[in-house]
């Protein structure tokens, strides 16, 4: 009696990002242990070596290996792998040669470099498809690795990778007709994406919404209250476009009217000493606390002793903004109310006097009212903190959300 043949195993996705682990990029972590958890192989193409010392508590779990893309210092290994591409893909390796002269911008160049190693190590690995992680430089080479191997390929979309200024339309639509499929993080990414893509062909119908999803069993209410002093976290890089500078203000605001409370700043970035430098001229060093960043599961504490979370977002100079942050689903998902700014894909998921207060973006006054109206108003309180959790269990889920972008890469989704 012969035996069942074994199953095939299952396809090879690899990711391209610009640096893995990082630690302000949970979400990246989180969906590749979640394809992990649907029986996904993956292999992890990273442009960067990461240079923070501190990562996620979960890393360890992730099974996926990583191969970091060669520098410019490795410049002969580098070519070695693109000599050896070009002879055994000759057909290929001239298009993307094509393509790369055609867009006449000599960084390209050097992404055509890399993308030769992405796609030689590619190929010998029996990846079946390539999936990036913003749509700037990684999909850049995911895109001429495609080209150089005939592998598809496909990219999600965020926010500064779109938003920012100078980020061509034209490089967003041509991406677009290349790609398989594009992911992105909410309503208003799908809607910007498609109106950048309107009238190139290829385009129609590529565009997904895939909300970033959450482990709800995590992020859960601990069901203690918090203790006074009314707390409020804002958990985000310290970056123009998350607005810190508004809530250092809006707590001026309110600890000048006599308020008690106690504003917890969670993460790092480059205005950090700026930040600092506004505390202590407003002499807020008692009130507003720079913490520093954080893993997920200090996060999770932080949550768990907030009051409020606050992020008051607002357009930076060069017209980044967010795309819909995570942590606000987090939050909500541990019953903490959220105040945040009507802008891009936050108000489809803080909903104004249901489980947070939305407010008009780049104003510390109406920003430290609505702040203020949460703390003073405790019937207020009571639904926003009870109705949190409820409004985001089912869109997500990182179990749902994960198992509509599986069904993309294997190709079930088409």
């Amino acid at each position: 009696m012969n035996e069942p043949s074994p199953d095939p195993p299952a396809p090879l996705i690899a990711y391209v990002v610009k640096k893995f682990p990082v630690l302000s990029e949970t979400f990246i972590l989180n969906e590749l242990l979640a394809l992990e958890a649907l029986g996904l192989r993956l292999h992890i193409f990273s442009l960067q070596r990461p240079n923070d010392p501190r990562f996620h508590d979960d890393l360890p779990k992730l099974k996926a290996l990583v191969s970091y893309v060669p520098e410019s210092s490795e410049w002969r290994k580098l070519a070695g792998h693109n000599r050896r591409l070009a002879r055994s893909a000759l057909a290929g390796y001239r298009s993307a040669l094509a393509y790369t002269a055609s867009r006449h911008r000599p960084s390209l160049w050097w992404r055509l470099f890399q993308a030769g190693y992405v796609a030689s190590e590619a190929r010998r690995l029996g990846v079946s498809h390539f999936h990036a992680q913003f749509a700037n430089r990684p999909t850049t080479i995911a895109h001429l690795a495609s080209r150089m191997t005939g592998i598809p390929f496909s990219f999600t979309a965020h926010a500064t990778d779109i938003f920012k200024t100078g980020v061509s339309r034209e490089a967003l639509a041509h991406k677009t007709q290349a790609a398989r499929f594009v992911v992105t993080v909410s309503d208003f990414n799908k809607s910007y994406l498609e109106e950048a893509c309107r009238g190139a062909k290829g385009t129609q119908d590529k565009v997904k919404r895939i909300y970033n999803g959450i482990d709800l069993e995590r992020f859960a209410p601990n069901g203690f209250p918090p203790r006074e002093p009314f707390r409020i976290v804002c958990v985000a890089r310290l970056v123009e476009k998350k607005g810190h500078r508004r809530l250092v203000e809006a707590a001026r605001i309110l600890h000048q009217k006599g308020h008690a409370l106690d504003v917890r700043l969670v993460g790092k970035g480059p205005l950090r000493t700026s930040i600092r430098d506004q505390i202590r001229a407003l002499r807020l060093d008692d009130v507003v606390h720079l913490e520093g960043p954080k893993t997920q599961l200090e996060v999770l504490e932080y949550y768990h002793r907030a009051h409020l979370v606050v992020l008051p977002s607002v357009v930076s100079a060069d017209g980044n903004r967010e795309g819909l942050p995570v942590s606000i689903v987090e939050a909500l998902a541990c019953g903490v109310p959220v105040v945040a700014t009507a802008l891009t894909g936050i108000p489809e998921v803080v909903k104004h006097e249901q489980n947070g207060l939305i407010v008009p973006p780049g104003d510390p006054a109406l920003l430290a009212q609505a702040i203020e109206r949460v703390m003073v108003d405790r019937m207020l309180y009571d639904v926003l903190r009870a109705q949190a959790r409820g409004s985001v269990v089912e869109q997500f889920d990182r179990g749902q959300t994960s198992r509509e972008l599986y069904e993309l890469l294997t190709g079930a989704g088409r």
